[in-house]
């Protein structure tokens, strides 16, 4: 049982009534979007916005078509065999498309591949997620001991960080604090199915120089970090917060679940530690009831967005992959609890009577770009929708 930011109790049935809010809403987008990707909501023209092929993040639909297809088998209004013909339909788009060089190339056979085996016993998509980790592998740079961001361009603002920015260094050449997430999960879920050590030594490596490169003193990250040829460190900074000297909160959430995720896989207790010093940061920044602004220091936040995203990935890390017999962690598990309560009461639509049934409002894509900027994104309602089905079944 959780307690939601006005200290009221929330638990097993109004976390049923959240997930069945948020399988209809994948019903709804179905609908709407049929053979694209819904992206992120254009409140403005009251639909979503799609991309053909998923760009980035296709393997948050396709979980979600999974997971409805899930719930689907319980509720006989929903139909299961449409969700499971439309992710599989997914998948093979996005498995043409995705550039085997990018880090999101691994999330998204991670989701696609190894997860849609966990719903299906498909051998077949098994392979996919095994094609994820060999591509991760096979990006990561020796001597940066990265992964780095590779190739794909991102669908956005024409100038990612907004007006008058530069497109920046190369792909090849530049880590994101994103990476311990995006990129290494899939290396550990291979290592666990395969035991071979070369995706465990590459996760481990990864894992560690992340600590060096993106986790600052005061708990905070840095977004990128720059390497010359040789992996040799050359600068630091910031591309979605408000500056160098804030932290972008989205950025804080991937760092926190792949920190969860480090600490999952190894026990290490270096991962455990820089995760509390991750989650005292966010506590201390972040308004009463969990969910952020988009920049933890941004000036003058009363008047800048949430992004519900930061929260939602943050309760998944936390609670998908802490170890729940471990008292170690329990404190960081109650502070994802009590995140997800607020996700749920505050910021999730329940009225089944409204258009809006199961989405989940207050996201913020890319506020320095002002893209997508206080609405649905499709990964909030992915990383939601799967640390309830966590919860409820664990």
């Amino acid at each position: 049982m959780s307690t939601d930011a006005n200290g009221e109790s929330i638990g097993g049935e109004e976390y049923r009534r959240a997930l069945a809010a948020l399988c209809h809403r994948v019903g709804t987008a179905l609908d709407a979007t049929g053979d694209r990707f819904p992206y992120v909501y254009d409140r403005d023209g009251n639909r979503w916005e799609t991309t053909a092929n998923g760009n980035w993040c296709g393997g948050h639909w396709i979980g979600l078509l999974w997971r409805a297809a899930a719930f689907a088998e319980d509720d006989t209004s929903m139909n299961s065999e449409r969700f499971e013909r439309a992710a599989r339909g997914h998948t093979e788009t996005m498995r043409a498309y995705m550039p085997r060089d990018s880090m999101f190339c691994g999330m998204n056979f991670l989701y696609a591949g190894f997860r849609g085996y966990d719903h299906s016993d498909d051998r077949g998509l098994f392979g996919l997620g095994l094609a994820g980790a060999d591509a991760m592998r096979a990006a990561f740079h020796e001597g940066a001991r990265q992964i780095p961001l590779g190739k794909l361009a991102i669908k956005g603002p024409e100038q990612f960080r907004g007006p008058g920015s530069d497109h920046g260094p190369p792909g090849d050449r530049i880590g994101a604090v994103d990476n311990l997430y995006t990129a290494v999960s899939v290396l550990w879920r291979a290592y666990e199915e395969t035991r071979d050590p070369r995706f465990r030594d590459a996760a481990v490596s990864h894992a560690d120089r992340h600590l060096d490169w993106y986790v600052r003193p005061e708990g905070k990250t840095w977004h990128h970090a720059v390497f010359d040829e040789t992996g040799a460190l050359e600068r630091q900074y910031n591309e979605l917060a408000h500056g160098d000297d804030t932290c972008w909160a989205r950025g804080q959430a991937w760092s926190i679940a792949g920190l969860a995720n480090a600490y999952r896989a190894t026990g290490a207790t270096r991962y455990r530690r820089a995760l509390e010093s991750h989650v005292e940061y966010y506590r201390e920044h972040a308004p009463s009831d969990g969910v952020p602004r988009w920049d933890f220091e941004v000036p003058n936040p009363e008047e800048e967005p949430r992004d519900t995203s930061t929260a939602a990935i943050s309760a998944y890390g936390l609670l998908r992959f802490l170890p729940r017999d471990d008292d170690a962690v329990a404190d960081l598990r109650a502070f994802g609890h009590d995140v997800l309560a607020s996700l749920v009461v505050e910021y999730l639509v329940m009225d089944s009577k409204d258009d809006a049934y199961g989405r989940v409002t207050q996201g913020c894509f890319n506020r320095p770009g002002n893209y997508a900027v206080d609405t649905e994104l499709v990964w909030t309602n992915y990383y939601l929708a799967e640390t309830l089905a966590t919860v409820l079944d664990p």
